[in-house]
């Protein structure tokens, strides 16, 4: 438990009640060999149809750690101590809890996070690079100015967070990944492949998607008409309501002009 400097072990179970905002189930699991019922270690949580799978922290069986840390993080609840400006490189982070810490400006490269939560934590500036993320939920966090690329998401939610004036290059949805009640002003999407994304509530200003593939990904229940970068919306799901903001859109996007009288 807690720092690990060695491989990390299989995901075992930890469950615990949660009362998150959106709807939650505990997905049931059978296991024939041992003739037995359990409940696996995971929170269904939905955005739109988008099923994902998010872990469910016992705290309880967490080993208390401070920032900051070398190498890996297992089984560890990290609420103290500040890491501004350090340096993770080829660590795996798993089982985990990091809560209100100061991550600012951080260099993540070769990083795997698996089964973790990071609830307000500010990751300003953070430089994040070959990430692996899976069934990781992100509460009320911080990614203004941060730099995300040549990742890969799977199971993985963005809740509440602030990622103004972010970058995200190369980006890869291998699983649910899912953004709701975010900020997303000025943020840059970029050569991103996200056929299962789903956004939700967010606050889309200014942002802008360049050369990016969205077929299957559901944009409902946001404001459009400031978004940039249409051509990369081709296969993306919308509401009716949606149509309107869509249409001045695409019009800025091609520089449109109309002139003459109505009707």
């Amino acid at each position: 438990m807690g720092i690990d400097d060695g491989p990390a072990g299989a995901l075992g179970p930890q469950c615990a009640p949660v009362d998150p905002p959106l709807p939650d189930r505990r997905r049931i699991t059978h296991d024939a060999s041992a003739y037995v019922c359990t409940v696996s270690c995971v929170a269904l949580r939905t955005v739109h149809e988008l099923d994902i799978d998010l872990p469910v922290i016992d705290q309880g069986e967490l080993e208390p750690v401070s920032a900051p840390w070398g190498g890996n993080l297992n089984d560890a609840h990290v609420q103290t101590g500040r890491a501004i400006r350090t340096t993770l490189i080829d660590a795996r982070l798993r089982r985990s809890h990091l809560e209100n810490l100061d991550l600012n400006g951080v260099v993540w490269e070769d990083v795997t996070v698996t089964g973790c939560r990071f609830e307000k934590v500010d990751f300003s500036a953070a430089r994040l690079t070959g990430l692996t993320l899976e069934r990781v939920h992100f509460v009320n966090c911080k990614l203004t100015w941060a730099h995300l690329a040549e990742s890969r998401l799977g199971d993985v939610l963005f809740e509440g967070c602030r990622l103004d004036a972010a970058t995200l290059d190369d980006i890869t949805t291998v699983g649910p990944t899912g953004f709701v009640g975010c900020v997303l002003v000025n943020t840059v999407f970029r050569d991103c492949v996200l056929p299962q994304a789903a956004m939700s509530g967010c606050r889309l200003r200014q942002m802008s998607f360049e050369s990016c593939d969205l077929r299957g990904a559901d944009l409902r229940g946001n404001q459009l008409s400031e978004v940039s970068g249409v051509s990369s919306l081709r296969g993306v799901t919308i509401e009716p309501a949606q149509l309107p903001g869509l249409t001045d859109a695409v019009m800025r996007d091609l520089g449109v002009i109309v002139r003459g009288p109505k009707g």
